[in-house]
């Protein structure tokens, strides 16, 4: 059926035929995009924001009572400035009162001497500035999403108090709608700075549920909830790599010239691509157009982790109720963007729902990480070469690319290839090995005197995010990361088979390439040695005294040799002894194919080998 031919009339028609809503379509292409929803099939279709629908209603309300206020998209150049007449106290207005410092981080305030970069909202005239309080620093700007998966709703409101450029004049901007979709928008206020507050926090609490003073709270159930925002400057402008300033008098900018090795600059492009850090969080449904990387603040990634800690604690309770996972479900991703379409965002009620989640906090910790380091290269960039720049935040004591006729080189390169696992169909092309030093992570693995037994291993750790991981050293989960996502409780995970570890590399996501890690670790003696998962590992070696937990499998190497072999510095240190094949371990019970060995201290590990390798 072609619907654009029939009336609107002939349209609401069709919904109330089908049982479906008409609240709130109050255009054709709204009704039309509903009745195909419904045609498709593709579940439930989402259904109006009712609260939106009453918003729209309201701003037409008000623009018949004055023409103060305005919705519009895009915004006007700007009010006009109104003659100065007595003010009529605000009736449905909250006034603001008391403006305090900031309840919450530093990111929702512009701290003195700060570089910041607050956007004004799409669709705002750029004679705009969002307004910053002159005494205590706050940004008036705030980002509010939700989230309701039994109605299909996944949806924003953005609310700005701006300040022209002569400062004279003052609107509260809103816009709302469902997340990657524009939405509507409307202009509220006299000009005033008084009133455009007033609109500003009356807004927020509305809502939010919150006053503006208050906006760090736990969010009220059914109401929006408020994302803080990072304002530390992207610095995207760089200087032109071409051409001569608009006056012909300045010279072509001319990067200074790289000094690392041919092999380290190549890395440096593959690990900084921003095209992969999208690629990454596209995996995992991040919505980066609502929320990006830069302007993620890393009190939000704390924020997800608490409410998955939530949720997995459900899980643990048999008596808790589906709305019970649907209100934390919907209370994490107004947090967390995802990028759902127009499908039901799923309520995260099983371990294999959660543990995705998890994998994305700890991705955008990583990435949040090599972001940062992005823009101190872009910072800096007159005085050094971007790659140089990039290859001092990592800060790397050494980076030294193997010669290919090396012996150091050949070990590696045998280890890599004769540690695939039967169930793992991968083939290696290695196009670089990296004999690497983090700054400190030696001095800080010696020092560690430990009283149970030395048992050093050379093991490998596969990931895809290693701006962070280089520059941060191999972490543990947080704490308000939940223990269930994590097969034998939080620690540094590590194999004695590549193809293990290989399986966390993703590279599909980079063009085909992947990064592994050869650590060295410090097992000790004994180990608690698990033939299942144990979300409780790490509390249980702890009571038994050891560091480390072996999880056992069916297939593992069959014997070890002195990793002295490959570089004098790891005589002690074990790997396998790749001459004899892989084969069973006999391990009764064992529930893993491969062995997994998990260290519980930072300070156990430390990075030996980078390989670069086309999968």
């Amino acid at each position: 059926m072609d619907y654009a031919k029939l009336t609107v009339a002939d349209l609401k028609d069709l919904l109330k035929q089908r049982g479906l809503s008409a609240t709130g379509l109050y255009r054709k292409q709204q009704i039309i995009d509903v009745l195909e929803e419904d045609d498709a099939g593709s579940g439930k279709p989402a259904e109006p924001e009712e609260d939106d629908a009453e918003e729209e209603v309201e701003v037409k309300a008000k623009s018949k009572r004055s023409t103060k206020r305005k919705a519009s998209s895009p915004v006007p150049a700007g009010p006009t400035k109104q003659p100065k007449k007595a003010k009529p106290e605000p009736t449905a207005v909250d006034t603001p009162t008391n403006k305090s410092a900031p309840k919450i981080t530093e990111a929702q305030f512009a701290s003195a001497g700060a570089k910041l970069d607050i956007p004004i909202d799409e669709g705002v005239s750029s004679s705009w500035h969002v307004y910053v309080d002159p005494d205590t620093g706050i940004i008036y700007d705030a980002s509010l999403n939700q989230t309701n998966a039994s109605n299909n709703n996944n949806k924003f409101y953005r609310v700005q108090l701006l300040e022209d450029a002569s400062g004279a004049n003052y609107q509260t901007w809103t816009r709302w709608g469902r997340v990657g979709e524009h939405g509507q928008t409307a202009m509220l206020g006299d000009g005033s700075l008084e009133d455009a507050s007033a609109q500003f926090e009356k807004k927020f609490k509305d809502k939010s549920g919150l006053k503006w003073d208050d906006r760090g709270e736990k969010p009220k159930p059914k109401k929006y909830v408020f994302v803080e925002r990072s304002y530390l400057a992207d610095d995207d402008e760089a200087p032109a790599q071409s051409g001569a300033s608009p006056d012909g008098d300045e010279p072509v900018y001319a990067p200074p010239k790289c000094t690392l090795e041919p092999p380290v600059q190549s890395l440096m492009e593959l690990i900084f691509n921003p095209k992969h850090f999208a690629n990454t969080m596209q995996a995992l449904n991040y919505d980066a157009n609502k929320l990006p990387l830069g302007k993620l603040s890393k009190a939000t990634i704390t924020k997800g982790f608490e409410i998955l800690k939530e949720l997995s604690a459900l899980m643990n309770n048999s008596s808790v109720s589906f709305n019970d996972f649907e209100q934390l479900s919907n209370q994490y991703y107004s947090y967390i963007p995802h990028s759902f379409g127009r499908n039901r965002p799923p309520i995260i009620r099983t371990l294999e729902m959660l543990k995705p989640e998890i994998d994305l906090l700890d991705s955008l910790s990583d990435l949040k990480n090599a972001d940062e380091i992005l823009k101190k290269a872009k910072e800096s960039a007159s005085q050094i070469h971007p790659l140089d720049s990039r290859f001092r935040g990592l800060g790397m004591q050494e980076m030294q690319a193997l010669s290919p006729s090396s012996s150091e080189f050949s070990e590696i390169n045998q280890y890599l290839h004769k540690t695939c696992g039967s169930t793992h169909h991968v083939k290696y092309e290695v196009q670089d090995i990296f004999r690497i030093q983090r700054e400190g992570e030696f001095e800080r693995f010696d020092k560690n005197e430990y009283t149970a037994g030395s048992d050093r291993r050379l093991l490998w750790h596969g990931n895809t995010n290693f701006g962070g991981i280089l520059s941060q050293g191999l972490r543990i989960a947080p704490p308000e990361a939940p223990v269930n996502g994590y097969m034998f409780g939080k620690g540094i995970y590590l194999a004695d088979m590549s193809s293990k570890s290989a399986g966390y590399c993703c590279p599909y996501q980079s063009d085909g390439h992947a990064l592994l890690l050869l650590c060295e670790a410090e097992l000790g003696k004994p180990m608690q040695t698990l033939t299942r998962a144990s979300y409780q590992a790490a509390e249980t070696a702890k009571e038994m005294g050891a560091l480390s937990t072996w999880g056992q499998g069916r297939m593992a190497p069959k014997a070890w040799k002195d990793a002295g072999c490959i570089h004098p510095s790891l005589t002690g240190t074990t790997m396998p002894d790749t001459t004899e094949d892989p084969g069973d371990t006999n391990v009764a019970g064992a529930s893993l194919y491969y062995n997994e060995y998990i260290c519980y201290d930072i300070a156990q590990v430390r990075l030996r080998y980078l390989l670069r390798v086309k999968m």
